[in-house]
């Protein structure tokens, strides 16, 4: 009886060693969480795994990737690459699965929100040329009306145009500008004009 006690204890202890190792063999997606991108601009994340036993056959197996995006497994095939350039913003929602060697298979679904660029305001300024002998204006900036200024440019505007292309959303400008002659001489302040930028 104590010898059949014995073999039935074995027996226990390799059942339990086998289910152990079947366990430690399946794999298991571990990245749960997608980070958002943005229409034309480069997305790269990488989704990883955990346990299982190489090479490991990566998918799409519900809905579909936002378009410009593709899965490209690792070189061992441990982790996925999701890498693109997004073309359309939307929120997607799909699955990507992973089976292992032996044949178990992880799944887990995932939404990834594509967003549209942000605007980026430019103040467009045009004045009339001022007669006489002149080289080139200086355009000057304030956020309150009256001024005080501040000097925008870096050189001398040969035109009679200006692209503002440093404003801040939600903010209102108020714009002078000056003439300068051969001297080096700056006219007076022209008239203010105002410019309103949106907020987003």
């Amino acid at each position: 009886m104590c010898k059949v006690a014995r073999l039935s204890f074995s027996f226990f202890i390799t059942s339990f060693l086998l289910s152990s190792l079947a366990l430690a063999a399946q794999v298991k997606i571990t990245t749960t969480f997608l980070p958002a991108g943005t229409v034309n601009t480069q997305y790269s994340a990488t989704i990883t795994t955990t346990g299982g036993s190489s090479p490991f056959v990566w998918s799409v197996s519900a809905g579909s990737l936002p378009l410009g995006l593709s899965l490209t497994p690792s070189a061992n095939t441990r982790s996925a690459t999701l890498a693109g350039t997004p073309t359309a913003a939307a929120t997607y929602t799909f699955s990507i699965s992973v089976t292992g060697h032996g044949g178990h298979t992880s799944t887990v679904a995932y939404t990834l929100t594509i967003q549209t660029p942000p605007v980026e305001h430019v103040v467009d300024l045009t004045w009339t040329e001022n007669g006489g002998n002149v080289i080139g204006y200086n355009v000057f900036r304030a956020t309150t009306h009256g001024g005080p200024y501040t000097q925008i440019n870096a050189s001398l505007v040969a035109a009679t145009m200006y692209a503002d292309n440093t404003v801040l959303d939600g903010t209102t400008y108020y714009y002078v500008t000056t003439a300068v002659d051969p001297a080096g001489e700056q006219s007076a302040y022209s008239n203010e004009a105002e410019a309103q930028v949106p907020g987003n």
